[in-house]
Protein backbone atom coordinates (compact mmCIF):
# COMPACT_ATOMS: atom_id res chain seq x y z
CA UNK A 1 0.00 0.00 0.00
CA UNK A 2 1.32 3.43 -0.97
CA UNK A 3 1.94 5.78 1.97
CA UNK A 4 -0.40 8.51 2.88
CA UNK A 5 1.96 10.96 4.38
CA UNK A 6 5.86 11.55 3.64
CA UNK A 7 7.50 13.42 7.13
CA UNK A 8 10.60 15.61 6.04
CA UNK A 9 13.23 15.41 8.72
CA UNK A 10 16.40 17.41 8.57
CA UNK A 11 19.70 15.16 8.89
CA UNK A 12 21.41 16.35 11.29
CA UNK A 13 18.58 16.45 13.50
CA UNK A 14 18.90 13.27 15.74
CA UNK A 15 16.00 14.02 17.88
CA UNK A 16 13.65 14.75 15.40
CA UNK A 17 14.45 11.98 13.49
CA UNK A 18 13.63 9.78 16.86
CA UNK A 19 10.17 11.70 17.19
CA UNK A 20 9.35 11.36 13.62
CA UNK A 21 10.39 7.53 14.00
CA UNK A 22 7.74 7.08 17.53
CA UNK A 23 5.19 8.64 15.49
CA UNK A 24 2.35 7.80 13.02
CA UNK A 25 3.80 8.91 9.50
CA UNK A 26 4.13 6.12 6.98
CA UNK A 27 6.94 7.87 5.19
CA UNK A 28 10.09 9.42 6.90
CA UNK A 29 12.24 11.30 4.57
CA UNK A 30 16.08 12.28 5.85
CA UNK A 31 16.37 15.24 4.34
CA UNK A 32 20.60 15.97 3.22
CA UNK A 33 19.67 18.76 0.78
CA UNK A 34 17.74 21.69 1.25
CA UNK A 35 17.37 21.63 4.88
CA UNK A 36 21.25 21.41 5.25
CA UNK A 37 23.82 24.29 5.12
CA UNK A 38 26.94 23.57 3.06
CA UNK A 39 29.01 22.95 5.66
CA UNK A 40 27.06 21.05 7.60
CA UNK A 41 26.70 18.26 4.70
CA UNK A 42 29.29 15.69 5.90
CA UNK A 43 27.79 15.83 9.49
CA UNK A 44 24.29 15.47 8.31
CA UNK A 45 25.44 12.67 6.34
CA UNK A 46 27.12 11.08 9.35
CA UNK A 47 23.96 11.47 11.72
CA UNK A 48 21.93 9.97 8.82
CA UNK A 49 23.51 6.75 8.30
CA UNK A 50 24.21 6.02 11.99
CA UNK A 51 20.25 6.74 12.96
CA UNK A 52 19.68 4.13 9.84
CA UNK A 53 22.40 1.60 11.18
CA UNK A 54 20.30 1.76 14.41
CA UNK A 55 16.90 1.57 12.82
CA UNK A 56 18.32 -1.86 10.76
CA UNK A 57 16.23 -3.63 8.44
CA UNK A 58 12.86 -3.07 10.43
CA UNK A 59 12.88 0.50 9.09
CA UNK A 60 13.42 -0.71 5.19
CA UNK A 61 9.76 0.28 4.46
CA UNK A 62 9.44 3.09 5.92
CA UNK A 63 12.48 5.34 5.87
CA UNK A 64 14.25 7.81 2.41
CA UNK A 65 16.81 10.08 1.89
CA UNK A 66 16.86 12.87 -0.05
CA UNK A 67 20.09 13.13 -1.51
CA UNK A 68 22.31 15.92 -3.02
CA UNK A 69 21.51 14.68 -6.28
CA UNK A 70 22.31 17.81 -8.65
CA UNK A 71 26.36 17.28 -7.06
CA UNK A 72 26.58 13.74 -8.59
CA UNK A 73 30.60 13.35 -6.52
CA UNK A 74 28.54 14.30 -3.24
CA UNK A 75 25.12 12.32 -4.76
CA UNK A 76 27.60 8.97 -4.66
CA UNK A 77 29.09 9.64 -1.64
CA UNK A 78 25.87 9.77 0.16
CA UNK A 79 24.92 6.74 -1.15
CA UNK A 80 27.18 5.00 -0.33
CA UNK A 81 28.13 5.92 3.33
CA UNK A 82 24.18 4.94 3.92
CA UNK A 83 23.17 1.32 5.11
CA UNK A 84 21.06 0.74 1.74
CA UNK A 85 19.34 -2.08 3.47
CA UNK A 86 17.73 0.39 6.12
CA UNK A 87 15.89 2.64 3.33
CA UNK A 88 13.04 2.22 1.12
CA UNK A 89 14.79 4.51 -1.62
CA UNK A 90 16.08 8.20 -2.19
CA UNK A 91 14.34 11.27 -2.81
CA UNK A 92 16.30 12.85 -6.21
CA UNK A 93 15.68 16.62 -5.82
CA UNK A 94 15.48 19.02 -9.54
CA UNK A 95 14.97 15.64 -11.82
CA UNK A 96 14.83 17.49 -14.97
CA UNK A 97 15.90 14.58 -17.17
CA UNK A 98 15.30 10.75 -16.67
CA UNK A 99 19.30 10.71 -18.28
CA UNK A 100 20.21 12.40 -14.78
CA UNK A 101 18.64 8.66 -13.31
CA UNK A 102 21.68 6.57 -14.88
CA UNK A 103 24.81 7.65 -12.80
CA UNK A 104 22.63 6.83 -9.49
CA UNK A 105 21.15 3.39 -10.77
CA UNK A 106 24.42 2.17 -12.02
CA UNK A 107 25.94 3.65 -8.37
CA UNK A 108 22.61 1.24 -6.85
CA UNK A 109 23.65 -1.28 -8.77
CA UNK A 110 26.88 -1.94 -7.14
CA UNK A 111 25.97 -1.03 -3.82
CA UNK A 112 22.86 -3.64 -3.60
CA UNK A 113 25.36 -6.01 -4.41
CA UNK A 114 27.72 -4.66 -1.74
CA UNK A 115 25.38 -5.06 1.28
CA UNK A 116 23.59 -7.89 -0.08
CA UNK A 117 20.74 -6.46 -1.76
CA UNK A 118 18.49 -7.94 -4.42
CA UNK A 119 18.99 -5.99 -7.61
CA UNK A 120 16.26 -2.51 -7.70
CA UNK A 121 15.58 -3.11 -4.40
CA UNK A 122 16.31 0.53 -3.72
CA UNK A 123 13.41 2.45 -5.31
CA UNK A 124 13.75 6.29 -6.52
CA UNK A 125 11.12 9.45 -5.85
CA UNK A 126 11.80 12.51 -7.97
CA UNK A 127 10.72 15.64 -7.43
CA UNK A 128 10.13 16.94 -11.24
CA UNK A 129 8.80 20.30 -10.72
CA UNK A 130 11.60 22.31 -9.11
CA UNK A 131 12.78 23.88 -12.46
CA UNK A 132 11.30 25.58 -15.89
CA UNK A 133 13.34 22.67 -17.74
CA UNK A 134 11.70 20.21 -15.60
CA UNK A 135 8.29 21.23 -16.08
CA UNK A 136 8.93 21.02 -20.24
CA UNK A 137 10.12 17.64 -19.92
CA UNK A 138 6.93 16.52 -18.61
CA UNK A 139 5.95 14.12 -21.40
CA UNK A 140 9.76 12.75 -21.41
CA UNK A 141 9.53 11.73 -17.44
CA UNK A 142 6.33 9.84 -17.84
CA UNK A 143 8.20 7.44 -19.75
CA UNK A 144 9.56 6.15 -16.45
CA UNK A 145 12.17 4.35 -15.24
CA UNK A 146 12.36 0.66 -13.37
CA UNK A 147 13.40 2.37 -10.21
CA UNK A 148 11.11 4.88 -9.68
CA UNK A 149 8.60 4.79 -7.28
CA UNK A 150 6.87 7.81 -7.56
CA UNK A 151 6.91 11.74 -8.27
CA UNK A 152 6.59 15.04 -6.13
CA UNK A 153 6.17 18.67 -6.86
CA UNK A 154 7.21 21.83 -5.41
CA UNK A 155 7.00 25.43 -6.11
CA UNK A 156 9.38 27.20 -3.82
CA UNK A 157 12.36 25.91 -6.44
CA UNK A 158 10.95 26.98 -9.47
CA UNK A 159 9.74 30.11 -8.29
CA UNK A 160 13.46 31.15 -7.41
CA UNK A 161 14.26 29.36 -10.89
CA UNK A 162 11.76 32.03 -12.67
CA UNK A 163 12.28 34.63 -10.43
CA UNK A 164 8.71 35.20 -9.36
CA UNK A 165 9.01 37.65 -6.81
CA UNK A 166 6.84 36.44 -3.42
CA UNK A 167 4.13 39.37 -3.53
CA UNK A 168 0.57 39.46 -2.34
CA UNK A 169 -0.28 41.05 -5.73
CA UNK A 170 0.97 38.06 -7.49
CA UNK A 171 -0.97 35.62 -5.58
CA UNK A 172 -2.71 34.38 -8.89
CA UNK A 173 -0.32 34.10 -11.01
CA UNK A 174 1.82 31.90 -8.36
CA UNK A 175 -1.49 29.96 -8.20
CA UNK A 176 -1.42 29.01 -11.47
CA UNK A 177 1.89 28.10 -11.49
CA UNK A 178 0.94 25.72 -8.73
CA UNK A 179 -1.89 24.13 -10.23
CA UNK A 180 0.89 23.95 -13.77
CA UNK A 181 3.16 22.06 -11.62
CA UNK A 182 0.78 19.57 -9.72
CA UNK A 183 -1.00 18.90 -13.08
CA UNK A 184 2.27 18.16 -14.53
CA UNK A 185 3.26 15.78 -11.44
CA UNK A 186 -0.49 13.72 -11.65
CA UNK A 187 0.04 13.25 -15.57
CA UNK A 188 3.78 12.79 -15.50
CA UNK A 189 3.56 9.88 -12.49
CA UNK A 190 0.29 8.27 -14.02
CA UNK A 191 2.18 7.67 -17.12
CA UNK A 192 4.95 6.16 -15.69
CA UNK A 193 2.60 3.86 -13.41
CA UNK A 194 4.37 5.56 -10.20
CA UNK A 195 2.69 7.03 -7.23
CA UNK A 196 1.65 10.61 -7.72
CA UNK A 197 2.64 12.71 -4.16
CA UNK A 198 1.47 15.76 -3.51
CA UNK A 199 3.56 18.74 -2.34
CA UNK A 200 3.96 20.37 1.38
CA UNK A 201 1.44 23.10 3.29
CA UNK A 202 3.39 25.66 4.96
CA UNK A 203 0.63 25.63 7.66
CA UNK A 204 1.73 23.71 10.71
CA UNK A 205 -1.11 24.83 13.07
CA UNK A 206 -4.08 24.72 10.73
CA UNK A 207 -5.79 21.23 10.55
CA UNK A 208 -8.40 21.90 8.64
CA UNK A 209 -6.56 23.86 5.85
CA UNK A 210 -4.14 20.84 5.54
CA UNK A 211 -6.82 18.13 6.15
CA UNK A 212 -8.99 19.98 3.32
CA UNK A 213 -6.23 20.13 0.37
CA UNK A 214 -4.99 16.43 1.44
CA UNK A 215 -8.82 15.26 0.23
CA UNK A 216 -8.28 17.59 -2.78
CA UNK A 217 -5.34 15.94 -3.52
CA UNK A 218 -6.55 12.75 -3.13
CA UNK A 219 -9.87 13.42 -5.12
CA UNK A 220 -7.61 14.89 -8.31
CA UNK A 221 -5.59 10.81 -8.16
CA UNK A 222 -2.55 11.64 -5.77
CA UNK A 223 -1.58 8.81 -3.40
CA UNK A 224 -0.07 11.25 -0.60
CA UNK A 225 1.36 14.31 0.50
CA UNK A 226 4.46 15.41 1.83
CA UNK A 227 4.67 16.85 4.75
CA UNK A 228 7.09 19.29 7.06
CA UNK A 229 5.65 19.11 10.58
CA UNK A 230 4.35 16.37 12.25
CA UNK A 231 0.89 18.34 13.03
CA UNK A 232 0.61 17.95 9.29
CA UNK A 233 0.12 14.12 9.84
CA UNK A 234 -3.43 13.44 11.41
CA UNK A 235 -4.85 15.57 8.60
CA UNK A 236 -3.39 14.31 6.13
CA UNK A 237 -4.36 10.90 6.76
CA UNK A 238 -7.68 11.81 7.34
CA UNK A 239 -8.00 13.71 4.27
CA UNK A 240 -6.35 10.46 2.20
CA UNK A 241 -9.26 7.93 3.78
CA UNK A 242 -12.51 8.38 2.04
CA UNK A 243 -15.23 8.66 4.34
CA UNK A 244 -18.19 5.86 5.30
CA UNK A 245 -20.51 6.81 2.84
CA UNK A 246 -17.89 7.09 -0.06
CA UNK A 247 -16.66 3.64 0.81
CA UNK A 248 -19.68 2.02 0.68
CA UNK A 249 -20.52 3.09 -2.60
CA UNK A 250 -17.38 1.94 -3.69
CA UNK A 251 -18.08 -1.81 -2.12
CA UNK A 252 -21.45 -1.47 -3.68
CA UNK A 253 -19.74 -1.27 -7.21
CA UNK A 254 -17.40 -3.67 -6.90
CA UNK A 255 -19.77 -6.11 -5.26
CA UNK A 256 -22.27 -4.98 -8.35
CA UNK A 257 -19.35 -5.43 -10.96
CA UNK A 258 -18.82 -8.90 -9.83
CA UNK A 259 -22.36 -9.65 -9.80
CA UNK A 260 -22.23 -9.11 -12.94
CA UNK A 261 -20.14 -11.99 -14.07
CA UNK A 262 -17.85 -9.74 -16.13
CA UNK A 263 -20.47 -7.21 -17.41
CA UNK A 264 -18.96 -3.95 -17.08
CA UNK A 265 -21.65 -1.46 -17.60
CA UNK A 266 -24.64 -1.38 -15.19
CA UNK A 267 -27.14 0.73 -13.64
CA UNK A 268 -27.02 1.42 -9.95
CA UNK A 269 -28.73 4.33 -7.64
CA UNK A 270 -29.89 5.36 -10.85
CA UNK A 271 -26.94 6.02 -12.66
CA UNK A 272 -24.62 4.26 -14.87
CA UNK A 273 -21.41 2.67 -13.82
CA UNK A 274 -19.07 1.38 -16.37
CA UNK A 275 -15.25 0.23 -16.20
CA UNK A 276 -13.69 3.83 -15.12
CA UNK A 277 -15.88 3.98 -12.37
CA UNK A 278 -15.29 0.45 -11.35
CA UNK A 279 -11.27 1.56 -10.94
CA UNK A 280 -12.24 4.32 -8.85
CA UNK A 281 -14.08 2.23 -6.67
CA UNK A 282 -11.03 -0.22 -6.32
CA UNK A 283 -8.83 3.00 -5.93
CA UNK A 284 -10.79 4.50 -2.97
CA UNK A 285 -10.84 0.59 -0.84
CA UNK A 286 -7.37 1.16 -1.22
CA UNK A 287 -7.19 4.59 -0.01
CA UNK A 288 -9.86 3.42 2.97
CA UNK A 289 -7.42 0.39 4.24
CA UNK A 290 -5.86 1.19 7.20
CA UNK A 291 -1.94 1.86 6.82
CA UNK A 292 0.44 0.44 9.32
Amino acid sequence: MSPRTYLFVPGNAPKKMAKAAAGPAEAIILDLEDSVAPEGKDEALAITAAFLREAGAEGTGRYWVRINATDRARALKEMASLPLGAIRGLMVPKLSSLDLLAPLAHGLDALEARDGLAPGAVGLIGIITETAASLLAGANLGKGHPRLRGYCWGIEDLSADIGRVQRKEAAEAAGRLSRLAQDVCLIAATAAGIDAIDAVETEIDNPDAVGARARLAADLGFRGKLAIHPNQIAPIQAGFTPDAETLDWARRVIDAAEAGGGVSAFQLDGRMIDRPHIVAARRLLGRGTIIG
